[in-house]
């Protein structure tokens, strides 16, 4: 009996050993599991394929020419009121967010060596620009916007 036991037993070490090699090998294989910056990836699928505007979900519903004029008056106003609101909670807490994101990065930079701090900055200040230039975009009618 002890000698099935322990076959039993160094057969169940081999299958986990084995199914834990291929787990390993799969992620080792797996270039998808490389990380990228956040949002990298979907603006490279974005350059690489024209976007293609969806139809607004009122659209779907085939609205009379009437209708479209109601609720394109209706998306009007939606638009208006949300700008205002935007602008409102700006003014509100752009000040407090703006102070707190340069805290967080400064404490950041802290635990950082001058070069990652150099590297850091420079990460920064993309980001930055990106973040400035779709907020340009924003400003503009959008397709979603139009969709509504």
């Amino acid at each position: 009996m002890d000698r099935l036991l322990r076959t039993r037993l160094i057969t169940a070490v081999v299958v986990a050993l084995v199914f834990g090699a291929g787990i390993l090998l799969g992620f080792a294989a797996d270039r998808s599991l490389v990380v990228t910056p956040a949002g990298e990836e979907a603006r490279t699928e974005d350059e690489e394929q024209p976007t293609q505007r969806r139809p607004a979900m009122y659209e779907q519903v085939d609205p009379t020419e009437a209708q479209k004029m109601v609720i394109d008056s209706i998306v009007q106003e939606y638009r208006t009121a949300m700008r205002a609101l935007h602008a409102e909670f700006s003014a509100a807490y752009d000040s407090r967010y703006q102070a707190m994101l340069r805290e967080t990065r400064s404490a950041i930079k802290g635990v950082l060596t001058p070069q990652q701090a150099h590297a850091y900055d420079s990460l920064i200040a993309r980001r930055d620009s990106l973040a400035a230039e779709r907020d340009r975009h924003q400003d503009e009618p959008s397709s979603r916007d139009e969709r509504e």
